[in-house]
């Protein structure tokens, strides 16, 4: 690299952290109401994604496809963004439901960059998009180590910069603090420095490429590992069922992240497919054995996922999963389709398989940020569907879900439910939705015990002494207590908890203490009616738990004995003493 090319990397930073600080400065003075921002996520994207493709380029900087292609780019993603924004921030709804969706298309924005960033320098250098996969393949790990370590040249200099900060301000010297703190020279400083550290690691490009090889090989040697899992796995399904697996709730993320641990040690091992094999025949079999099963994964996944779109509709996070599941079955079924083809160079033809599904990732991704496949869209028609229809009672209808995730689409709903007249239930779904759209946070209501029957209560406690029995009036108390979660104990037939019947107070009046750990509390007839009139406090108040405790009154007494020492007042406050 040239001092021409490090120019100009280093004025792209440059221009980038200005940009960034200019436009932070300008959101602090707007007067506009919190929904017009989302004009600001658009201009957001323009300044990072452009800056940072001219820079990772800088080697084509004088091609005229580079200008074209970079800002084709940056104003497909701007435009994406402002269809996002616009969604994320109108509909009155609470300013802070935007952060997430702003993390998703951030999280989107940079993906789909950095995914095609190499074909584009594959155009740039040969002509073509993609018919050279070892300099694809190359070119992405190459990128990827420059992003990361550049990265952390930027962290590393700023952890610099606040330790000699620190250090001046432990002299009474604040002014350092101070400015490295402040927006005007955080913004410009954070990028340039990332853009040196681009620029200096691109210069070493012939190291990199080692770095990246050999922590590729390292991580390869697991691929036999991650193979045996997905065959043991498959083995003891059929033994166990699949009612334990849909059971789980999460069975179709566990498969999923296993299929993408067996794709990435899967190409770290190959690489790009032009080097010596590594593994003997047999091994090679064997993990060829283990890629025809990646198809039945995707089935699995595929139908578990199914079951709950039947029973409860599309919500965002299954989109997002049926989207993950169709771009990992690009993969299994190439993959699967590569191995039976039993190719001289084994599994040469993945190549193919990893192009493809590069580029369909970006456009579904790319499509998600659109009407055409918005996860919120889908979602908020879906559940809205399923309402009107009858197939989900208004009861169990969770309207705060359109009024903090469904974005503009889903307090759009709920403005028309809120003057909904033709369901049969219209008027509670009209009460609902205008009680869901004056939510800002969501609203836990925390559900009670399962209501026991009397009968049930009385298995659960065992009096002591044996020769006494429980007063009924005792057990109607309980009951009504802890039937409406007034009273919490841990105690069941199988391990029932202990009543200890004696007199604690001296009054001549026996009480009732009812052992539960924590939980522990005292019971005494006041005027004729049962109260709750203490709970017990001690160093073990884990023994005192159902089984602990069960056997040690089994074989020991207990009894109730005087204070020692008398309670401390100091004006109106009590003290305790405490013996050690």
């Amino acid at each position: 690299m040239n001092r021409q090319e490090r120019s100009w990397m280093i004025a792209w930073a440059t221009l980038q952290g200005c940009g960034l600080w200019l436009l932070h400065e300008w959101i602090l003075k707007l007067t506009l109401p919190e929904q017009y921002f989302s004009c600001i996520w658009p201009i957001y994207t323009l300044i990072i994604t452009l800056p940072l493709s001219f820079m990772v380029l800088s080697a084509y900087r004088q091609q005229r496809q580079l200008w074209v292609m970079a800002a084709a780019y940056s104003l497909l993603m701007a435009g994406a963004a402002s269809y996002s924004g616009h969604h994320a921030w109108g509909g009155n709804m609470p300013p802070h439901s935007a952060w997430q969706p702003g993390l998703i298309l951030t999280f989107i924005t940079l993906s789909t960059w950095f995914v095609l960033l190499p074909f584009a320098e594959h155009r740039l250098n040969k002509g073509s998009w993609f018919s050279d996969y070892s300099f694809l393949f190359s070119a992405a790990w190459r990128n990827w180590v420059k992003l990361v370590l550049a990265g952390v040249f930027t962290a590393l200099f700023w952890a610099l910069l606040f330790l000699l900060a620190g250090l001046f301000k432990v002299l009474h010297v604040n002014f350092l603090m101070e400015l490295i703190s402040s927006r005007i020279f955080a913004y410009p400083v954070t990028a340039i420095t990332f853009g040196i550290g681009l620029s200096l690691y691109a210069a070493k490009e012939e190291a990199l490429v080692g770095i990246y090889r050999a922590s590729l090989d390292i991580l390869g040697w697991l691929l036999p590992v991650v193979s045996f899992i997905m065959l043991l796995f498959l083995l003891a399904l059929p033994f166990q069922g699949l009612a334990l697996l849909w059971q789980t709730g999460y069975a179709t993320s566990l498969m999923l992240c296993l299929l993408l641990w067996m794709i990435f040690l899967f190409n770290a091992a190959w690489q790009d497919a032009s080097r010596e094999q590594r593994f003997p025949g047999w091994l090679r079999r064997f993990i060829g054995l283990s890629l025809l099963t990646m198809p039945v994964y995707i089935l699995l996944c595929a139908y578990s996922l199914g079951l709950r779109i039947i029973q409860y509709g599309w919500t965002i996070d299954r989109v997002w999963a049926a989207l993950a599941i169709v771009v990992m079955a690009i993969y299994a079924f190439g993959y699967a389709l590569v191995v039976m083809r039993r190719h001289a160079v084994w599994m040469l033809n993945a190549r193919r398989v990893n192009v493809v599904a590069a580029l369909f990732t970006v456009a579904l991704l790319i499509f998600s940020l659109t009407p055409i496949l918005d996860p919120v869209r889908l979602a908020v028609h879906s559940q809205v569907s399923r309402l009107l229809d009858g197939r989900t009672p208004v009861s169990d209808f969770d309207f705060e879900y359109l009024r903090l995730e469904g974005r503009r689409y889903g307090n759009q709903v709920l403005q028309d439910l809120s003057h909904n007249t033709t369901h049969e239930h219209a008027a509670l779904i009209r009460q609902k939705a205008a009680d869901a759209l004056k939510v800002t946070h969501r609203t836990f209501k925390p559900q009670g015990p399962e209501p026991l029957t009397h009968k049930q209560l009385q298995e659960q406690l065992k009096l002591y002494p044996h020769a006494t029995e429980l007063d009924p009036v005792f057990l109607d108390f309980v009951l009504e207590q802890r039937n409406s979660g007034k009273l919490y104990i841990n105690c069941s037939a199988n391990k029932p908890c202990p009543v200890l019947m004696l007199d604690l107070n001296d009054d001549g009046e026996q009480e009732l203490v009812l052992l539960s750990g924590y939980s522990s509390c005292i019971f005494s007839k006041v005027q004729g009616v049962w109260k709750v009139v203490g709970r017990l406090t001690g160093k073990h108040m884990d023994a005192l738990s159902a089984d602990n405790i069960r056997r040690e009154l089994d074989t020991l007494d207990f009894s109730a004995k005087p204070n020692t020492w008398r309670d401390l007042w100091v004006g109106d406050m009590k003290y305790q003493v405490e013996e050690q």
